[in-house]
């Protein structure tokens, strides 16, 4: 089958997932659009089946966030290959592959190929730091070679659709995290940026020094767009303790793999 274009749909907090999937889609050599579905609002695509979908998601405790996962519920394709990314922060992706996998089925899609890619943890910070490197992109490079090589073999996305994908049912229940974004008063230049990007709608955009701490699901989009380094996670030394206790368990370098 021939592809005429990729559309790329990622939910990206610190930023190492959308880096990810702008690398797949320079190896992917085709005509590229890429939608950022983190920040409320943002628009999904219809895709065809002569089209290639690349859905990216970071693992949430082995699962899909929830607000990506309604965003890419509301995609639609038509037996339309997809390659799935999910970066994880050197721990495990548990059931996030398949319950992405799930997802976008329904949807019209048909996963073809699988990508996890270790990425900086966004919470515990001194885990996998510089991930993804350059081992990692080229990981991804070879995904994407092999994909293209792959479809322009055969005329049907199901003659190559993922057969065994890791995860199982029903999923892992996720409970989230007690480390919450908030602003430093003294430093927040009230620039609204912030508020503007939160993928739940948690900081109030009039005073965005406040934020809804049980809306917060921790993805610390916030932090990353800050111009200011006014924002950061709560914690102090429990944060601290489980960023150590965190390291001791999965500091080891693990590596990104692909599913083919």
């Amino acid at each position: 089958m021939e592809i005429s274009s990729v559309k790329a749909v990622v939910f990206s907090g610190a930023g190492t997932t959308l880096a990810a999937v702008e690398r797949m889609g320079k190896a992917l050599e085709l005509p590229f659009e890429l939608y950022d579905i983190t920040p409320r609002g943002s628009a999904v695509p219809s895709l065809t089946a002569s089209e290639l979908a690349v859905f990216a998601v970071p693992a949430f405790g082995g699962r899909v966030p929830a607000p990506a996962l309604e965003r890419i519920a509301a995609c639609t394709g038509d037996e339309t290959p997809a390659v799935l990314m999910v970066t994880y922060g050197n721990r495990a992706v548990d059931d996030t592959f398949l319950e992405l996998a799930d997802t976008v089925s329904a949807r019209g899609f048909v996963p073809v190929a699988g990508v996890a890619v270790v990425a900086h943890h966004s919470l515990m910070t001194n885990v996998a730091v510089g991930r993804p490197n350059e081992d990692d992109f080229k990981l991804i490079d070879s995904v994407a070679h092999d994909v293209v090589d792959r479809l322009a073999s055969i005329s049907s996305a199901r003659d190559i659709e993922l057969r065994e994908i890791p995860g199982s049912r029903p999923y892992t229940p996720y409970g989230g995290v007690p480390f919450k974004a908030q602003a430093d008063e003294n430093l927040c230049i009230v620039c609204g940026a912030c508020a503007a990007q939160c993928p739940v709608g948690a900081i109030d955009p009039d005073n965005p020094c406040q934020t809804n701490a049980d809306a917060c699901i921790s993805c610390t989009r916030c932090i990353a767009v800050c111009p200011v380094q006014a924002r950061s996670l709560s914690g102090g030394e429990m944060l601290e303790g489980a960023r150590a206790g965190f390291a001791e368990k999965f500091g080891a370098p693990e590596d990104s793999y692909m599913l083919l």
